[in-house]
């Protein structure tokens, strides 16, 4: 340590005697307080020729910036006439709105240093804080909802029959296999966790290539029917749901998927519910779907 003060000592001695300056000259000062000196950080500069409080005999040497409380190389009267100052702030302000106006967002609040540390003094504490809200501006809000459901009305749903989605209670329906293989292989380490919903929809108009095939061909004009959103389809991009799953009383179109030119209309009836579709009514079993 004795060795690191000496070299700091003469490159700072070095700088200020090539700027045409000299050294303070004190009156042989033994401590800090005959030198009246106190200085901050590691100053190299700011010593007396006193007795430390290490007492060690390797330096004449004492110092009066606050570095030596971790050198261990003050004066002995440091303590005494450098006295610490802790920091101290000011109160909270208020806490901002919350930057989301309409969603998840975050609101922050601030306090001002009014005494910053000196002499070795603690530290500041924590001057800003952050904290989640929910903002809800109501017109804004509604905004929000115009524009998500101009989106939501122009998507077009893609529907397989409910079959595709039992894998999770029939093993002979195999996500691995057929035309989910793609999609399961593919996003199988990103499947949302939020549960499955469903929606019952109104059939409004459909296309005469349904009539070809075996499911689509329920996909009838005026028959309602029910259509699941499983965790594996949902768009983590649209917030958690499944592309096309329609608007309420609205008019919007869906498409069957590997079912050549069989595509339409149909109308939401109701909110979509925090439930599956009733696999156990056979009558209507080939009524239910799932969005792809």
């Amino acid at each position: 340590m004795a060795l690191a003060r000496s070299i700091g000592f003469a490159v700072a001695l070095f700088a200020i005697l090539t700027e045409g300056s000299t050294l303070e000259r004190r009156p042989n000062p033994r401590n800090c307080g005959e030198a009246d000196m106190c200085c901050q950080g590691q100053n190299n500069t700011c010593f007396v020729f006193g007795q430390r409080v290490d007492r060690s005999e390797d330096s004449a040497r004492c110092y009066c910036d606050s570095n030596c409380l971790i050198m261990g190389d003050c004066c002995m009267d440091y303590h005494h006439h450098c006295k610490s100052v802790d920091c101290q702030v000011g109160e909270w302000e208020e806490w901002t709105e919350c930057d989301n106006p309409c969603g998840y967002g975050s609101r922050k609040r601030k306090r001002v240093v009014t005494q910053y540390p000196d002499n070795g003094g603690t530290n500041c504490p924590i001057l800003k804080q952050r904290r989640a809200c929910v903002g809800f501006e109501e017109e804004v809000c509604k905004q929000n909802l115009v524009n998500e459901m101009t989106i939501e009305k122009a998507e077009q749903a893609r529907i397989l029959p409910i079959e595709f989605g039992r894998y999770r209670t029939e093993k002979k329906y195999d996500p691995w296999k057929g035309i989910l293989k793609n999609l399961y292989s593919k996003y199988f380490n990103e499947i949302l966790t939020r549960p499955s919903y469903s929606g019952k929809f109104k059939i409004r108009s459909t296309h005469h290539g349904c009539e070809s095939s075996e499911w689509a061909k329920h996909l009838t004009v005026n028959s309602t029917i029910c259509v699941e959103c499983q965790p594996v389809a949902m768009n983590r991009e649209t917030g958690m749901r499944c592309l096309g799953h329609g608007v309420y009383n609205i008019e919007t179109a869906w498409k069957a998927v590997d079912v050549p030119h069989c595509h339409g209309t149909w109308e939401l009836t109701g909110q979509h519910q925090p439930d599956v579709c009733h696999y156990d009514v056979e009558e209507e079993d080939k009524k239910n779907f799932i969005f792809l």
